[in-house]
Formats: structure tokens, C-alpha cells, sequence
């Protein structure tokens, strides 16, 4: 469900001042197409995530976005298809999280997105041509979507310490070995420091996996939140596997 700002307070649809808001901006607002978003959930008080499928143009997704100048600048500089559909991709997931074409976005010294309007944080992921946006007014997120790959197998030594590679067994290694990739990337996001050391300092502690298309790991951060496990979940799907994780303003 989507979340709007009224006097100073999220709030969601419902009683009448509510939905006076509501049928404005919705009277004001060009609609926002909803048909290549392909996964959505609440996952937290004031976090949503979409994930888009794109199935058009760059020319048509700008032509439904209304971007900042900075933005504008940075789109006009990506040469590569692929890539610029990706990047329209994790900003069309954001407008459909707010229900609105402009997507104000502004990035800290590190290069993580902050949403221009109420600060809220922000994530994006893209692989292949879905992309996904997280949008969180309460809480420091990370996102990460990833498809399964032959490759990984080659590089999980240098991404997984021994005790996460002993986590990894199965016909299914490489789903895992994906899940455990997704997932420290979506810390890294939220660590937000360029000079992680994703293998020894985004740690996985524990992990039963069961087949399921959806679960839930416990991992630390070192350095900054090593006293307390946060949980990472994942959803998996025949095209991609996703995880994010959320961390309140005030830990």
C-alpha cells in the first residue's frame, strides 16, 4: 500500500482527512503503469519494495518519469543499452513505491541514494532486465537482486569464509551460493562504505535452507553493528532471487 506525508507524519490510507490527501494526489498525478511490476511487498512500518520488469524503451520510461536534473545528467551519460534501461528500471519501481513520476533523488558522499522529499532511504538493484527499489522512512536499507549464474561457483571462495562455504551444500549450490552473494551486497548497501570487506566484515552467521522460494538469514556487520544480528530475507523465483535487509534510524 502505498505511503504518503501529512503533517510531518507517515500515514496511510484511511479516514477522511486521509483520503481527501489521497484523492488529490491522485487527481493530480499521472497513473503510474502497473503491469511490468512483477513483486511487491510491505516488509517493514514505512518500507516498501518493487521490483519492475522492463519490457519497454529507455525513450517510453522517460517519457513516464519526472527526473531531477542531476538525474537527467546522469541518465543522458549512460552509453549502454542495457544499462540505462536498468537505471530507468530502479526509478520506475520507485515511482510505482510512491505513487508519483517524480522521483527526487539526491546521494551521499559515498553514493548512496536518499529520497529529495522527506530523506527518506533508498536502494536500488538490477540484473539482467528486472530492477528493484526499496523506500524506507523509518529505516537504513539494502537491496539486491541477482540471477542465477554458472560463474559463481568460480569466485565463492573469495567472497564466502570457510565457515559460509560450509554452509553450502546440496544439489542446489548455486542458488545458495547466489542467496549468500544477494545478501551481502544488500549489506553492503546498507553499510554504505566503500571499503567493506565483504567477505570477512559482512558476515553470514546461520542459514537452513530447505528449498523454499522464501526465508530469512542472520548476519553481523563488523565494525558498526557486530553486537546485533540482523536478519536478511530472500525471495527466489524462476528469473531472479532477491533479498533485503533493514536497519532502524536509532541502532
Amino acid at each position: 500500500m502505498p505511503f504518503f506525508k501529512m503533517n510531518g507524519k507517515v500515514t496511510q490510507k484511511g479516514g477522511n482527512a486521509q483520503m481527501k490527501f489521497v484523492f488529490l494526489a491522485w487527481k493530480t498525478t499521472p497513473q503510474i503503469p502497473c503491469m511490468p511490476i512483477v513483486f511487491t511487498r510491505t516488509i517493514a512500518p514505512g518500507s516498501l519494495l518493487a521490483v519492475w520488469h522492463a519490457t519497454e524503451d529507455a525513450e517510453t520510461l522517460l517519457g513516464q518519469l519526472d527526473l531531477d536534473p542531476e538525474d537527467e545528467t546522469i541518465c543522458a551519460s549512460i552509453r549502454n543499452r542495457n544499462r540505462k534501461l536498468q537505471w530507468l528500471g530502479c526509478r520506475m519501481a520507485l515511482s510505482h513505491l510512491l505513487q508519483t513520476p517524480k522521483v527526487g533523488i539526491r546521494y551521499t558522499e559515498y553514493g548512496k541514494p536518499l529520497l529529495v522529499s522527506d530523506r527518506a532511504h533508498l536502494s536500488f538493484a538490477h540484473s539482467g532486465s528486472y530492477a528493484a527499489a526499496i523506500c524506507s522512512t523509518t529505516s537504513i536499507v539494502g537491496i539486491d537482486l541477482e540471477q542465477v549464474r554458472e560463474k559463481i561457483n568460480r569466485v565463492a571462495d573469495r567472497f564466502l569464509t570457510p565457515h559460509e562455504l560450509s554452509l553450502v551444500s546440496g544439489p542446489d549450490r548455486l542458488v545458495i551460493l547466489t542467496i549468500f552473494w544477494a545478501v551481502k551486497e544488500a549489506l553492503y548497501k546498507i553499510n554504505g562504505k566503500p571499503d567493506t570487506d565483504i567477505q570477512h566484515e559482512l558476515c553470514i552467521e546461520s542459514f537452513e535452507y530447505l528449498c523454499a522460494t522464501q526465508g530469512e538469514l542472520k548476519t553481523r556487520i563488523l565494525g558498526i553493528r557486530e553486537d546485533s544480528l540482523i536478519p536478511v530475507s530472500y525471495h527466489r523465483t524462476e528469473d531472479f532471487i532477491l533479498t533485503w535487509a533493514t536497519v532502524p534510524e536509532n541502532c
